[in-house]
């Protein structure tokens, strides 16, 4: 009975926790930012791009409305066995985030053989990273950082082969955001030691995800 009510009402109380108040707070403006920059993007690949960027932007837009939305459920539910539930949804989604990013470019700019098992690569990598999360929930109380760090950099062996697609601009942003990630990290690792600190990695993850899709919506759409 105790988990059947957990499901029927499993948002009361969210907010008598100020941090997670500011948890839920600081990624649901990033849900809806998302949802409108989706749409926005969505708006221009259709209008002007070929079916790879079409796919490419698509993928990205969805499982970052889908990154967001998680994240703001998992903060904004109180009732244990949801809660961890959507924990593992938002600590999944972040691998096909990461490896989504890099879709978008690769699908624009890197069709060739050596490119697609690359990111063949990076897809299997984000698919087992999601599965142990969804299926057997693997370290959810105790993130391994240094995995979605290390997914996240991959793409940086492609830089040399975007020149010339992408703006040194665009690729700088997009390195900036990589740093939005990774420094926000720390953030992630403390936030046990000091107040307010997830909400701090939740606003490094909105810097970050800010710049990629900005690059995305003006090289890979692209934004006219």
């Amino acid at each position: 009975m105790k988990l059947e009510n957990d499901w029927v009402n499993p948002f009361t109380g969210w907010s008598a926790d100020p941090e997670e108040a500011a948890n839920t707070l600081t990624h649901g403006l990033g849900f809806l930012l998302s949802v409108i920059g989706a749409i926005a993007m969505t708006i221009c690949v259709v209008r002007d791009g070929d079916s790879w960027r079409i796919l490419g932007c698509l993928t990205f837009s969805a499982s970052l409305v889908t990154v967001y939305a998680m994240s703001t459920l998992s903060h904004s539910c109180s009732a244990s066995k949801p809660k961890r539930r959507f924990q593992a949804l938002d600590q999944g989604f972040i691998y096909l985030l990461i490896v989504s990013t890099h879709t978008s470019f690769s699908l624009a700019f890197l069709r060739t053989p050596p490119w697609w098992i690359f990111l063949a690569i990076m897809w299997t990598i984000a698919l087992l990273g999601f599965l142990s999360k969804i299926l057997w929930a693997h370290r959810v109380d105790g993130i391994a950082v240094w995995i979605y760090v290390a997914l996240g950099w991959m793409p940086v062996a492609s830089v040399f082969s975007l020149v010339g697609a992408v703006s040194a601009i665009g690729l700088w942003w997009m390195l900036v955001g990589g740093l939005c990630y990774t420094v926000g990290t720390a953030f992630l690792i403390f936030d046990s030691r000091g107040r307010y600190f997830h909400a701090i990695w939740h606003l490094f993850v909105m810097a970050g995800s800010a710049c990629h899709f900005f690059v995305i919506l003006i090289f890979v759409a692209p934004l006219r």
